[in-house]
């Protein structure tokens, strides 16, 4: 049953987000072909304010994909779970537990593609002048030889860094699903409640973090542990927070949509 409900959610989003994505691929053809015509080098003010226009539409337009694709997950889980198309998913015999499951993980996978187009995006224009290239070419070998150096930073925590933002992101997802459900509890401002238990859950967070940096300062300035040292093992805060939070909105959201289900 969860993979005919990933199946089901996948068709029910790549309508949109396909063509949304496909516009990144050809703003970036764009782009490239505006810096491969050299149009700043052009005498003609019309031509260069062509070139300009094009990559300033590029930039924007990565933003907005991206804000995009958010809005309409959001949209997306809040009214085929609580709005009209939520009276017939909560009548089939589908448990909750596979709902929420199916719903976050083709979230999180439509998010991963549109990050990972853009970030191959500008890899690609980037590619396209070679005194840029050499230059981070430059800074990523000073910055490997530095870690070397402190011999903390290797492929595990590279690794563990990469598992732990998959989790975070994952746990953004919750979160949102969570904020989502609570906010059917309000009778009239379903939409302005969930916001506001989003703010109110995110404040806690940065308390929770800012309290965990700080008493890692004060072990650092108490013992000759090194910015590397507290770096390379980042991830596992990351990665222990990011599995409480996944367990906690999980379980905010299987409660809301099984216990205090509020279609009105």
């Amino acid at each position: 049953m969860l993979g005919k409900l990933m199946k089901y959610e996948w068709k029910a989003t790549w309508k949109l987000l396909i063509p949304l994505n496909l516009f990144i691929v050809v703003m970036s053809i764009l782009a490239y072909i505006t810096i491969q015509l050299r149009f700043f080098d052009s005498d003609n003010d019309l031509v260069m304010m062509t070139g300009m226009l094009l990559l300033m539409t590029y930039v924007l337009s990565m933003f907005v994909i991206s804000i995009v694709t958010v809005i309409y997950l959001i949209y997306r889980f809040y009214t085929s779970v609580y709005g009209e198309e939520g009276y017939l998913l909560h009548t089939l015999p589908v448990d909750k537990h596979h709902i929420i499951v199916a719903k976050a993980v083709v979230s999180v996978s439509w998010i991963i593609i549109n990050i990972m187009l853009i970030y191959l995006s500008v890899l690609f224009l980037i590619s396209t002048q070679q005194w840029f290239v050499e230059t981070i070419v430059d800074g990523f070998d000073f910055y490997i030889e530095a870690m070397n150096g402190y011999d903390r930073i290797g492929a595990f925590e590279v690794i563990m860094t990469m598992i732990a933002s998959f989790f975070a992101l994952l746990a953004r997802a919750l979160k949102v699903s969570a904020c989502v459900s609570l906010g059917q509890l309000s009778a009239n401002h379903k939409i302005l409640s969930s916001i506001g238990f989003y703010y109110a859950i995110y404040i806690v967070q940065r308390m929770f973090t800012l309290i965990f940096y700080m008493i890692q300062t004060l072990a650092a300035s108490a013992t000759d542990y090194s910015f590397y040292g507290a770096y390379s093992t980042s991830w596992i805060y990351t990665l222990l927070s990011s599995l409480i939070y996944c367990a906690a909105f999980y379980f905010l959201t299987w409660y809301m949509m099984d216990r205090k289900l509020n279609l009105d």
